[in-house]
């Protein structure tokens, strides 16, 4: 049997480095896929979930994004001696026109 896609919008594969910025912590993590409505994220420290949080991507050769979100859903990918690794999925809940389009074009790609 196989699982529904969820997903309404195509991601692309990408290694972006972000920073998620909350009203109690800044968490570094690596975008590792995303589209015009949200990305997954691999983090060595969890975002508060209860919050929303602005996620500041440095995506390669376009202009530093700033973008609001939320997470909903977090798993832990890896544990080991060296700490947790999470895995988060996130849904945008704000950007600019030019933001949009440029992760809308950058899933087309894919």
């Amino acid at each position: 049997m196989f699982k529904q896609e969820k997903r309404i919008a195509p991601r692309a594969q990408v290694r972006w480095p972000v920073t998620m910025l909350t009203s109690k912590s800044t968490v570094e993590g690596e975008i590792e896929n995303i589209s015009s409505k949200g990305a997954f994220v691999s983090c060595k420290d969890l975002p508060p979930l209860e919050d929303g949080f602005v996620m500041v991507i440095k995506a390669p050769d376009h202009k530093t994004m700033n973008l609001n979100g939320k997470i909903v859903w977090s798993t832990v990918v890896e544990s080991g001696e060296g700490g947790s690794q999470f895995g988060i999925g996130v849904q945008f809940t704000r950007m600019t026109a030019d933001d949009s389009q440029f992760l809308h074009s950058m899933s087309a790609k894919q």
